[in-house]
C-alpha cells in the first residue's frame, strides 16, 4: 500500500511518524466517515490513534483511499473533543 501525503497534512506539525503510527495502531477507525471535501474524491476514512511517545494526545487522521493501493493523507492533528466522543461511544453508523 503507497501512503501519499498532501501539503495539508503537516498544516498542525504534526510528525508523520506519529500519523502513520497512530494510524497502524489506531483505536478507531470510520470508514467513510464524512462526504468528499473536493468534487470527484471519495469518502474519507477517520483514524483516531496515539502517537509514538507514550501518553501523547490521540491524533485524528483523515485519508482518502484511492484504488488500487493508495492511501492520500491530507489531514493529522491533536484529536478534537467530537471524535474523541466517539471513541467512548464507538461509531454510531
Amino acid at each position: 500500500m503507497a501512503v501519499e501525503w498532501a501539503d495539508s497534512a503537516d498544516k498542525h506539525g504534526v510528525d508523520r511518524e506519529d500519523a502513520l503510527h497512530a494510524m497502524q495502531n489506531h483505536h478507531l477507525r470510520v470508514l467513510e466517515f464524512d462526504e468528499p471535501r473536493q468534487e470527484g474524491a471519495g469518502r474519507p476514512d477517520l483514524y483516531l490513534g496515539p502517537p509514538r511517545p507514550p501518553g501523547g494526545p490521540i491524533l485524528e487522521i483523515m485519508v482518502e483511499r484511492v484504488p488500487p493501493r493508495t492511501l492520500v493523507v491530507f489531514h493529522v492533528m491533536q484529536a478534537r473533543q467530537k471524535y474523541l466522543e466517539l471513541l467512548e461511544e464507538g461509531d454510531p453508523r
